[in-house]
């Protein structure tokens, strides 16, 4: 259906586009002035620089309304109108349907400077929060999940574990590149402070040591994770009965290992 959503809405754009070069090469107009750069797409749709979701839906719909330039009478279309109003009813739909998903993946640059990054979705009832950092190894995971979540008054406190295989080739191709992400979340003032440990990574020579699958952690218990680094050892922890604490160093300093 959201493929079939997308199509439409591409279709749509295409058209209306396509119509309003048209109407200006009719009018006398030499030229049409080339759009502002994208810098990224929303549900079918190009965001351009400053503007809400929304207001990139307006943009791109047809005309509803046409003023003659001489008598300055003013006219509407109905049939244009019905139309934008249920394209813009189904983008609403659409939208809230993607904000309100949990979802990890990669978002790859649209412009020049820009970097890949990777990008979390966090849902709480009828909010989310979007969190995206710079991250070119971990790309494009094949799994993640919250595995733990507790909220206390306005603060959520939420640990992911998230793994993609490594796509960049050589003698890393298709090794598992693991990460840890801890957000204390207040979803009232809708800010967070993350942290995030990798803690498995043929690119940086990290190698997970934990004897049980983190996937199959009860959530309970406390977490311990040992990994290497290198020729060092390291051992972190998450305790469930202290989740404000986040993720913690179990031990003093990295150690080798014996």
């Amino acid at each position: 259906m959201s493929k079939k959503l997308l199509l439409v809405f591409f279709v749509i754009t295409s058209i209306a586009v396509s119509a309003q070069i048209k109407k200006k090469k009719e009018e006398g107009v030499s030229s049409v002035s080339a759009p502002r750069p994208s810098v990224d797409t929303i549900l079918g749709f190009a965001m351009y620089d400053g503007m809400t979701p929304f207001e990139a839906v307006d943009y791109q719909l047809p005309h509803e309304s046409e003023t003659d330039p001489v008598t300055g009478k003013k006219t509407y279309f109905k049939e244009v109108k019905r139309s934008n109003d249920s394209i813009r009813k189904a983008f609403k739909l659409a939208y809230k349907k993607r904000n309100n998903t949990f979802y990890v993946t990669t978002k790859r640059p649209t412009r020049e400077g820009d970097k890949m990054k990777l990008c979390i979705n966090l849902i709480n009832k009828d909010t989310n929060l979007l969190y995206c950092v710079v991250d070119s190894i971990c790309k494009d995971p094949e799994y993640g999940k919250v595995i733990f979540e507790k909220q206390n008054g306005d603060s959520v406190y939420v640990l992911l574990y998230v793994y993609a295989f490594s796509k960049s080739g050589g003698n890393c191709n298709g090794e598992k590149e693991a990460k840890l992400f801890f957000a204390r979340w207040n979803v009232v003032e809708g800010r967070a402070t993350w942290k995030n440990k990798y803690i498995n990574s043929c690119a940086k020579t990290i190698t997970n040591m934990t004897k049980t699958p983190i996937e199959e952690w009860d959530g309970k218990s406390k977490l311990v994770v040992e990994y290497h680094r290198g020729t060092n050892f390291y051992e972190i922890a998450f305790d469930p009965e202290y989740p404000e604490l986040g993720i913690q160093n179990n031990k003093e300093g990295p150690k080798k290992e014996d």
